[in-house]
């Protein structure tokens, strides 16, 4: 978690009623060559996402995630990273889940969807846990993951409980 942890709440909570716009810094580019998703989903790089701004508990947005056939997102390459950062967070403006946890084992974090943690050569993705993190700041229950868009994309655990935005993410040959 960041080193002025005592201070998110109020970060966070100034976001969800001020709310911050920021345009992105980093660009990347669509894969726009393969058709299949289905309306109001985004395609990028052979997988679909969607996005949803209500706000859910971590376990509720998986679950809806499963309902459409698919999971919360996960992230796998810079290049990924970078999409969901910007295509994403400039929707909402807020921090948001993604599917990777820690909730089975302690520190040992998965992806909902199964997707290996590290995928050769992007280990790069790991740096984006924040310095501190994993850091079980509250002493116990911060096993989920959001994207802090303001901390250009970087990632934290938090307690599961909260309700924040989320993505979905079908991957390769799920399509709609």
């Amino acid at each position: 978690m960041l080193r002025t942890s005592p201070y998110l709440f109020l970060i966070v909570l100034y976001i969800k009623i001020i709310g911050v716009p920021m345009k992105p810094l980093i660009s990347y580019q669509k894969d726009m060559t393969v058709q299949g998703c289905a309306e109001g989903w985004m395609e990028f790089m052979g997988s679909c996402y969607i996005h949803f701004d209500e706000r859910e508990t971590w376990t509720s947005a998986e679950q809806h995630c499963q309902e459409l056939n698919s999971h919360l997102v996960s992230i796998s390459s810079q290049e990924e990273q970078e999409f969901v950062k910007s295509e994403f967070n400039l929707i909402s403006n807020k921090i948001h889940w993604i599917g990777l946890n820690d909730k089975d084992v302690q520190n040992q974090f998965r992806w909902t969807d199964g997707s290996p943690l590290v995928r050769p050569p992007f280990s790069e993705i790991l740096s984006k846990l924040s310095d501190d993190c994993p850091d079980n700041y509250f002493s116990t229950g911060e096993d989920c993951v959001v994207m802090i868009w303001h901390e250009d994309g970087q990632w934290n655990d938090v307690p599961c409980n909260y309700h924040l935005p989320f993505t979905c993410k079908s991957g390769p040959g799920k399509k709609k």
